[in-house]
């Protein structure tokens, strides 16, 4: 059985080792502390600037303050990369005659390809401010119950584009008065002008180029002289029958069909309208006049032809916001 000694030597043993596990504990602990001291100093805190340094050695003398230093070397900053290169704006701010790279000069294209399309009905209201301007076949409009009877006519008995451009005093098929037809035509002010002349041209073969160059002339006329919102609508020359070919060998269907085709391009180049009224007049087969519609001398209309002719053009107009349809507009752009 161990004695007292015995038990109280264990006893402060078991009390030492605790002490030193204390201790290294402690010690343990202090170790961490101080490493963590170190590493935030040198790490969390940003390092003293050289001005600070500087700022605090000793004043310099007087010599030394006037002597020249040498500036700190600095790394150059990268020029960003762009993704677009830089643009010259003196390069392409300016104005200068650019080359033509479109051919503007119409001159082959088909007539039916460039007419105005089917759009809605405008009311015969529509044609309160319309002229019509031409010869005696377009003056049948007037003339018949069409029921465009406030429009204005200047159309002439046997008249040709060179009537207009050369200030014929001439008489008016549908008022009879003895008129120029260009003052008349100026007189009215028109919102919208329909223009049909040709047909008393092509009696002559061989005439193609000339009429061509009047009615170009005719319209830089036209434009002098109407308010600059007008809109020129070209009609087309509509076909004759069959048999006014032997009598008048220049009213062949195929050469007014050439022609209509030198018109349409015309049109294009002049910033004008053109409306295919053979669709509604002229057989498709061979452009010749539809019998139903002839007269005795086959080349102007009766009642019923006028009727189709302006029906064709309340339906054929170009979309303009002054215009009344019948109906719903088809063409009602919102906000417009």
């Amino acid at each position: 059985m161990a004695d007292f000694y015995t038990y109280r030597s264990e006893v402060a043993g078991k009390r030492r080792k605790r002490k030193l596990f204390l201790a290294l504990i402690v010690l343990l602990a202090l170790l961490c502390a101080g490493a963590g001291f170190y590493w935030f100093r040198d790490n969390g805190t940003p390092a003293p600037q050289e001005a600070d340094s500087a700022a605090a050695q000793p004043t310099a003398t007087a010599e030394s303050t006037m002597a020249p230093t040498a500036a700190p070397t600095q790394q150059p900053i990268a020029e960003p990369q762009r993704l677009v290169q830089s643009v010259d704006a003196a390069v392409w701010d300016k104005s200068e005659p650019v080359a033509q790279t479109i051919d503007t000069e119409f001159l082959n294209t088909d007539h039916r390809m460039v007419a105005v399309p089917m759009l809605g009905t405008v009311t015969k209201d529509y044609f309160n401010t319309v002229t019509f301007a031409g010869d005696s076949i377009a003056s049948g409009l007037g003339i018949y119950d069409t029921g465009y009877h406030n429009a204005h006519y200047a159309t002439y008995v046997s008249a040709g584009v060179q009537t207009f451009v050369n200030n014929v005093s001439v008489k008016n098929a549908v008022t009879g008065a003895t008129e120029t037809p260009m003052e008349t035509i100026a007189a009215s002010q028109p919102d919208y002008l329909y223009i049909l002349v040709g047909t008393n041209n092509l009696v002559v073969q061989g005439s193609e180029d000339s009429f061509i160059a009047y009615y170009e002339r005719l319209i830089d006329m036209l434009r002098e002289q109407l308010n600059p919102g007008v809109i020129l609508y070209i009609q087309a020359i509509p076909g004759v029958q069959e048999t006014v070919v032997a009598s008048k060998p220049g009213l062949d269907n195929q050469r007014i069909a050439t022609v209509n085709d030198l018109l349409a391009n015309m049109a294009l180049r002049k910033g004008c309208y053109y409306v295919n009224i053979r669709e509604a007049l002229t057989n498709t087969a061979d452009g010749s006049q539809i019998d139903d519609y002839a007269t005795k001398d086959g080349v102007h209309f009766n009642a019923a032809g006028y009727h189709a002719w302006a029906e064709y053009l309340a339906t054929h107009t170009v979309w303009n916001r002054r215009s009344v349809y019948s109906g719903e507009n088809p063409y009602y752009i919102y906000g417009a």
